[in-house]
């Protein structure tokens, strides 16, 4: 007898650790590359996001979505919807529709944000369906896609909408949508599913329509949901911006040490550091002319490091000059190449005989020179010596 309680007890505590298993199992995003990432989320707007959770570089989703007290966020009332809009308002005409505590007005989250140094690189789209890159849940498709609704207090909604879709020769149907909410205080997970077309065609076009839709509270995240990433961000420019971020920025004492008193057969006749700059976010620049004759380069160097928006700014100049293109004008062209080793935006105003030279330059530099009768590759040649390089040493 002792034997079959034991048997009986293995068997039961089996189960249960069986089930627990699968009681944890986490989501999961198939075929990830993109290392650990926080989730957040902006129900109170982009500007101040909510950490809800990461994705381990495995792939696999961790949430933690926090409490949260609405009477402490400020400006939270501008984001509530009363629980009445989340079952049509007035375009719902169901006299049978039932809510109660109708003054509760829940928060909705529909985009699940991936943040990396602070920054959004994307989202993640939990769906029934498998999107493409770039690609997120279509809801004129059948299936599923879930999202969430912090609610400050518990309330419950439920509706039958319909409404006539008429298009002479072509369609003419009942759209519904039934909705059945249970919110909790907290946080709520919500499905929103398409179950039904309606396929039409006219004899010139054909298409189908949303037909029959159901948005209801469910208790967890169904078995059959894909994970369907949208990554946005470019990793390299990523890990440029990162490290320009940490860097430390270049002093006044070193750019005077440093000033060039000629370029070329161009002498320097003014300099100024510190300089306001059209659109750009940061002070630390060094602004200098040299002139010869009829000869005149005005040049900028920007030092991106330390400055958030400054190496985005860097970064900026990186993509825009990263492929080759051509644009000619009437006064003459514009347009990115090589010269040297460098990737350079050029403006070349023939008639002006005036010559614009953008490009990055030692890794955390952006320069801008601009040239009076001087042409591209003459104003390339003057500029290389500048020796950037011994900027860093000092």
């Amino acid at each position: 007898m002792k034997t079959k309680l034991t048997i009986v007890f293995a068997i039961i505590l089996f189960q249960l650790c069986n089930a627990q298993q699968l009681q944890t199992v986490l989501p999961k995003i198939e075929n990830y590359t993109k290392g650990e990432l926080e989730i957040k989320v902006a129900p109170f707007g982009l500007e101040h996001p909510i950490s809800v959770g990461k994705i381990t570089a495995d792939g696999t989703i961790h949430f933690n979505w926090p409490a949260l007290d609405l009477n402490k966020i400020e400006d939270s009332d501008l984001y509530k919807t009363p629980i009445k809009q989340f079952i049509g308002g007035s375009f719902c005409k169901d006299p049978n529709a039932v809510i109660t505590n109708k003054n509760v007005k829940p928060v909705k989250v529909e985009y699940l944000y991936l943040h990396k140094y602070n920054q959004v690189v994307g989202y993640i789209v939990p769906s029934t369906q498998i999107a493409l890159q770039g690609q997120g849940h279509n809801k004129e498709q059948l299936g599923s896609t879930l999202y969430w609704v912090y609610s400050e207090n518990e309330t419950s909604a439920k509706a039958s909408c319909s409404k006539n879709k008429r298009w002479e020769g072509a369609y003419d149907f009942n759209e519904t949508t039934v909705y059945d909410f249970q919110f909790k205080k907290g946080w709520n997970l919500v499905s929103y599913t398409l179950k039904e077309i309606e396929e039409w065609d006219n004899g010139k076009k054909k298409g189908s329509l949303p037909k029959t839709k159901m948005v209801q509270s469910v208790a967890k995240i169904p078995s059959n949901i894909h994970w369907n990433l949208n990554y946005t961000a470019d990793d390299e420019l990523l890990e440029i911006e990162h490290k320009l971020v940490t860097q430390t920025p270049i002093t006044k004492e070193q750019y005077e040490s440093w000033l060039p008193k000629k370029l070329g057969n161009l002498k320097r006749t003014t300099y100024e550091i510190g300089k306001t700059l059209e659109r750009m976010p940061t002070l630390n620049n060094i602004e200098f002319i040299f002139e010869k004759g009829n000869k005149k380069t005005t040049v900028t160097l920007v030092d991106c490091a330390g400055n958030k928006d400054a190496a985005s700014m860097y970064t900026l100049m990186k993509d825009m000059a990263s492929r080759d293109w051509k644009d000619d004008q009437e006064t003459g062209y514009r347009g990115a190449s090589k010269m040297d080793d460098t990737r350079v935006m050029t403006v070349y105003n023939e008639k002006e005989a005036k010559t614009t030279l953008n490009y990055n330059a030692n890794g955390r530099f952006l320069v801008k020179a601009e040239g009076t009768n001087i042409k591209p590759e003459e104003l390339w040649e003057i500029l290389k010596g500048l020796q950037i390089e011994k900027l860093l040493k000092n």
